[in-house]
């Protein structure tokens, strides 16, 4: 087995969101004139881990600097708006997969002391691959030599709506109207006020006022559950 000390990380240059198989890798490589596909292991979209060229074997990769390394490949790499600009475009299963094969990969070969991206070698002029991989995978490599658990990456935080008023206890879909307690309170505090006023209006004044007060309490139920179902609760 050759001896190994480091891990590239590379893309594969092609537009965001784009699947390309490493069958198609393989055949740009061959193309070339070069006997198998340069990486050693590419990563789909999906995060799935695909071997390339054998491990035992020197990879062709990174120019004078394909011996003792590994070769890492994930899909992706470019905008996808015709531009090609280079941009980081790995999906979160990519993110995991790689994180996951480079802690696989140096706790298999204990030699592993480096990751690197491919611009971090001293003469390279290309963006690959196209996100600063040193700070990101060296603690893991690192762990891994001091024997301690490989860091696992933060939970990404969770954008949280707080609806605009106080909801009932239970969701309101399919509630009827007037059990909601929410509305109850809102009916109640509507007629207390009501009542109170009539007590010195004549008797036609009063209906006239009930049955106006009776159409602005179903409006307020009804904006109510308007601005529920808008804030989905």
């Amino acid at each position: 087995m050759r001896p190994i000390h480091t891990i590239v990380i590379h893309c594969s240059a092609t537009p965001e969101g784009r699947p390309i198989s490493v069958e198609t890798i393989r055949k740009w490589h061959t193309d070339r004139g070069w006997r198998d596909i340069g990486y050693h292991y590419v990563v789909d979209l999906d995060g799935k881990v695909h071997e390339g060229r054998r491990v035992g074997q020197t990879g062709a990769h990174v120019r004078g600097h394909n011996t003792g390394s590994i070769g890492v490949c994930y899909v992706g790499g470019v905008t996808n708006d015709g531009r090609l600009a280079p941009k980081d475009t790995r999906t979160p299963a990519q993110k995991e997969a790689l994180k996951a094969l480079v802690a696989k990969l140096a706790e298999t070969y204990p030699g592993i002391k480096t990751v690197k991206g491919h611009r971090d070698f001293s003469g390279v002029k290309k963006a690959c691959p196209c996100f600063d991989a040193q700070p990101e995978y060296q603690p893991i490599v690192a762990a891994i030599r001091a024997g301690k658990p490989a860091p696992r990456p933060r939970p990404e935080p969770v954008d949280k709506i707080e609806p605009a008023f106080q909801s009932d206890p239970e969701p309101f879909r399919g509630k009827p109207m007037l059990k909601s307690t929410t509305n109850l309170a809102a009916i109640g505090t509507f007629v207390t006020s009501v009542v109170t006023a009539l007590t010195s209006l004549e008797t036609w004044v009063a209906a006239l006022v009930i049955v106006i007060a009776a159409g602005f309490a179903f409006w307020i139920i009804r904006e109510r559950m308007k601005k529920a179902r808008e804030l989905g609760i």
